[in-house]
């Protein structure tokens, strides 16, 4: 995964938050931030406080509805407010590009299908705050359209070659200096996400995510990352039957320790909260 620093013009060219998603992030980061002034940063982007709004009365958050920005920060939390104001900076911005070849559309529907998985099996294992847990899902291939965006032609060019993904990690780095799984560590981490959660979502393409190198915790989010790529992976591509069809898939799943019941449960929560944000972001 390790890869050369990047020169400040290809770096100046990552994925980058913008506007109050910024503001948000440097705010969260301060010592002294207060739910009174993230509630104000929110309030000045309509989009962001409905949407926000929306997410707070999801069936997923659970609890009486609330109709104020205030309410709807508390109830997510300073911390989870700030990176879903990040998660849809970036999806605003770069719902398309100049990478050919490069699925834009199918690059975030797979990431949110990522992140509806990692919230829902994660809050099951009790791996962290479900806001961040999806957050860290939807980035965790941030990677991906960071090596667009820096090598739009380079990169178009890539991948449409025949590579398994341990392939395409080496092959980025040998013509390109850096590869998908280092930008998105190095971009997670510059965003104030800690390190300890980045590192194992990071992993997720690893066949064996666990590693005596690291805790236990760290181990179960590296597997949680893992079982949430394979998911959104079958699914976005065929449909949730089909993750009881794929060996791999299901192999997966293994550690969770659900039976086919309760796992289907947990797919069905994740195709709705999907389908709760492909709605958001398709919102103007």
């Amino acid at each position: 995964m390790n890869a050369a620093p990047l020169p400040p013009d290809i770096a100046g060219r990552l994925p980058s938050p913008h506007g109050v998603a910024f503001a948000l992030n440097k705010a969260c980061r301060s010592d002294d931030v207060n739910l009174h002034e993230i509630a104000g940063l929110v309030r000045s982007d309509p989009a962001l406080s409905g949407r926000l709004l929306a997410i707070a009365n999801s069936a997923a958050i659970g609890g009486r509805n609330v109709i104020s920005v205030d309410d709807a920060v508390a109830r997510i939390g300073v911390s989870g407010v700030s990176q879903v104001a990040l998660a849809f900076s970036l999806i605003d911005q770069y719902a398309s590009g100049a990478c050919e070849n490069f699925n834009y559309a199918g690059f975030w529907s797979q990431s949110l299908l990522m992140a509806s998985a990692a919230k829902e099996f994660g809050t099951v294992r009790k791996l962290g705050v479900a806001a961040e847990l999806f957050t860290l899902g939807l980035l965790a291939q941030i990677g991906r359209l960071a090596m667009a965006t820096a090598f739009p032609k380079e990169y178009s060019d890539l991948i449409v070659g025949d590579f398994d993904q341990a392939d395409l990690v080496l092959q980025e780095t040998r013509l390109l200096g850096t590869n998908h799984l280092a930008l998105s560590g190095q971009l997670l981490t510059g965003w104030g996400i800690p390190a300890d959660m980045v590192r194992p979502f990071c992993r997720y393409e690893l066949s064996e995510p666990r590693s005596e190198e690291r805790g236990p915790v760290e181990n179960y989010r590296a597997q949680l990352a893992s079982s949430a790529w394979h998911v959104a992976s079958v699914i976005s591509h065929e449909s949730t039957d089909a993750v009881f069809e794929q060996a791999h898939c299901m192999a997966s799943l293994a550690w969770l320790g659900l039976d086919d019941e309760t796992l289907r449960a947990h797919l069905v929560e994740i195709e709705s909260t999907w389908q709760l944000w492909l709605s958001l972001i398709s919102r103007p």
